[in-house]
């Protein structure tokens, strides 16, 4: 992830070569997390405006388990989030946050003659002056009704959960005589797929198995999951996100995702 570095607060460029590094908090894919201390370290001995991609796995600071994992992501100077993702909000939900204001200021405050008036609500923040719309709706209510409601408790223990039984998932993995696990467990994401210890499948055979294994799940409705790609391989990739999913739940999927495997298996077979 890369573009054009904001000035700082004395109006000068951060960094003379005009690109932001960006890091991941979490990747989507597989929930992988870029080393974000040693990352810090080199912006901030360079100079560099240092962005960090939370937009899955951001969130997951909020527990004990997330706040280490992504430790030294508050070094950012600034990070994406998606709270409809792992902070269970309905679209759209989306915000960026800096540690300087005057930052999203000096790239969206615009002074209209129309808009002078809005000078009597100065000593209070003008959302139009920190992002691209200028009308919106109050985007940030049901983050905040959300809180007020449930409690951070009960966030708190929701994402830790799912880090938990992405854990067990990976467990199970390991202990599958049908499955591979392509890629460990980090932010309620595992990536693994059919690939059986015992049996010599080709490549290109594994990925149809894996296909359908994964359009079965869909159309059986047995869980809904997704895929991936590692590495040129096809991936199953089980997000644990939704505050409601037990364990039994995760372990009936992976229960159906190995019976479908073998019977997917046994048709390369024929």
């Amino acid at each position: 992830m890369s573009g054009r570095i904001p000035e700082d607060h004395h109006g000068r460029d951060r960094h003379d070569a005009g690109n932001v590094p960006g890091a991941n908090a979490g990747a989507a894919s597989t929930g992988a997390i870029d080393p974000l201390e040693a990352m810090a370290d080199y912006c901030e001995a360079k100079g560099i405006w240092l962005h960090v991609d939370g937009a899955y796995g951001g969130f997951a600071v909020i527990c004990d388990e997330g706040k280490q994992a992504l430790r030294g992501i508050e070094r950012a100077d600034s990070i994406g989030l998606d709270a409809h993702k792992w902070f269970f909000q309905p679209y759209q939900a989306g915000c960026l946050l800096v540690k300087d204001v005057s930052t999203l200021e000096k790239a969206f405050a615009f002074r209209h003659d129309v808009l002078q008036d809005t000078i009597w609500g100065a000593n209070h923040p003008n959302m139009s002056d920190r992002g691209l719309q200028l009308s919106r709706s109050f985007g940030a209510l049901k983050v905040w009704m959300s809180i007020q409601t449930f409690g951070m408790a009960a966030f708190r223990e929701a994402v830790a959960r799912g880090m938990q039984f992405a854990v067990r998932a990976q467990e199970y993995v390991g202990e599958s005589s049908v499955m591979e696990l392509l890629n460990p467990s980090s932010l309620g994401i595992v990536c693994f797929r059919i690939n059986p210890a015992e049996q010599e499948v080709d490549e290109k055979d594994l990925e149809e198995v894996n296909k359908t294994v994964l359009a079965r799940m869909f159309w059986e409705d047995r869980a809904f999951i997704t895929s991936t790609s590692l590495n040129g391989k096809s991936s199953l990739r089980l997000c644990i996100l939704n505050h409601t999913t037990t364990w039994n739940d995760v372990q009936e999927a992976l229960e159906s995702i190995e019976r479908y495997g073998i019977d997917a298996l046994a048709s390369t077979r024929k």
